[in-house]
C-alpha cells in the first residue's frame, strides 16, 4: 500500500515515549531517532511569555500545582519537569520507556525550541492551547523573527478563531483544525467546513478517525493526520486508512513501520 504525499511522523510533544514531554530532551530525542517533524502546545504564562506546555495544570508533569498561565516564565523555570514518572511507579496513560533520569528538565519556550533546531526540522506543529489575548501574534511574531514560517503548522482543537487570526495575520500560513465538537455535532460536513475556511489541514483521532473522513479530507484537497496514538494498533490503523501521518510519542515505532513497508 502505497503511503500518501506527504506522510508525516510527528514525534508528540518531542520523543515524549521516551522523554518528558515537551521538554528540549523530548525534542533531541525525536531529532536523534531522524524525526523531522515535532509537535507541541503553546499558551502564555502570566508575563506573557510563550510557555510549551499541554495541560491546564502543573500536576501530572512538573513538581508544581495550578494553572501554568498564573506563574510568570521564571517561576516556572524553576520546576522540576522529569521527575514526575518513573518505572517503579508508572501510573496510567500511553507506555513510557525513558531511557534515563530526567530529574532536573526544565520546562521550555516556544522561542527556545526553534532556536535550537531552526530549519534542520521540516515542519513544526505548533498548538495554540487555548484562546488568549495576542497568543496568536505572538507566536507568529517568534515564527516570523526566525523565518520559519514555511517550517511551521499552526493547531487548534475546537478553535476556528484562533486558525482564521492566524491566517489574516500571515497569509498564507498552513493550519490545521481539529474539529472535535462539530464532527460530534454535524459529522462528516465539519470536515467540509475545514475545506471551505481554507485549512491545509484536518486533524482526526484514534477515537474518530474513519475511512468517510480521511477520503472526505482528500477529496477536498486537505492533508488529513490523526492523534491520540495510544498503541501500535492505532498507529498501524491510521496507516491503513491513508492518513497523511500522525503525532505519535514513539516516532521510531512508525519510521520502522513504514521502513519495513518498503
Amino acid at each position: 500500500m502505497p503511503l500518501p504525499d506527504p506522510f508525516r511522523i510527528i514525534a508528540h510533544r518531542g520523543a515524549s515515549g521516551y522523554a518528558p514531554e515537551n521538554t528540549m530532551a523530548a525534542f533531541r530525542r525525536a531529532k536523534e531517532m531522524g524525526c523531522c517533524e515535532v509537535e507541541t502546545d503553546v499558551s502564555f504564562t502570566k508575563d506573557g511569555k510563550l510557555i510549551l506546555f499541554h495541560d491546564f495544570s502543573l500536576d501530572r508533569t512538573t513538581n508544581g500545582t495550578g494553572n501554568p498561565d498564573d506563574f510568570t516564565l521564571d517561576e516556572l523555570k524553576q520546576l522540576d519537569a522529569g521527575s514526575w514518572w518513573s518505572p517503579e511507579n508508572p501510573g496510567e496513560g500511553p507506555p513510557l520507556f525513558w531511557d534515563r533520569d530526567y530529574a532536573g528538565e526544565k520546562l521550555i519556550t516556544l522561542e527556545e525550541l526553534l532556536d535550537e533546531f531552526g530549519d534542520t526540522l521540516d515542519t513544526y506543529h505548533v498548538e495554540i492551547k487555548k484562546p488568549m489575548p495576542g497568543l496568536v501574534p505572538a507566536v507568529l511574531q517568534a515564527i516570523k523573527d526566525r523565518d520559519l514560517v514555511d517550517n511551521v503548522i499552526i493547531a487548534a482543537i475546537n478553535d476556528d478563531a484562533s486558525l482564521q487570526e492566524a491566517m489574516r495575520i500571515e497569509p498564507g500560513i498552513r493550519v490545521s483544525s481539529a474539529c472535535v465538537q462539530r464532527l460530534k455535532d454535524v459529522g462528516p460536513k465539519a470536515v467540509e467546513e475545514c475545506a471551505e475556511r481554507g485549512y491545509h489541514m484536518v486533524t482526526l483521532a484514534a477515537f474518530n478517525h474513519t475511512q468517510e473522513l480521511v477520503d472526505l479530507g482528500h477529496s477536498l484537497g486537505m492533508e488529513v493526520r490523526t492523534s491520540g496514538i495510544q498503541s501500535r494498533e492505532h498507529m498501524i490503523e491510521g496507516v491503513e486508512l491513508g492518513c497523511n501521518g500522525m503525532t505519535i510519542n514513539w516516532p521510531d515505532w512508525l519510521m520502522d513501520y513504514v521502513a519495513d513497508m518498503d
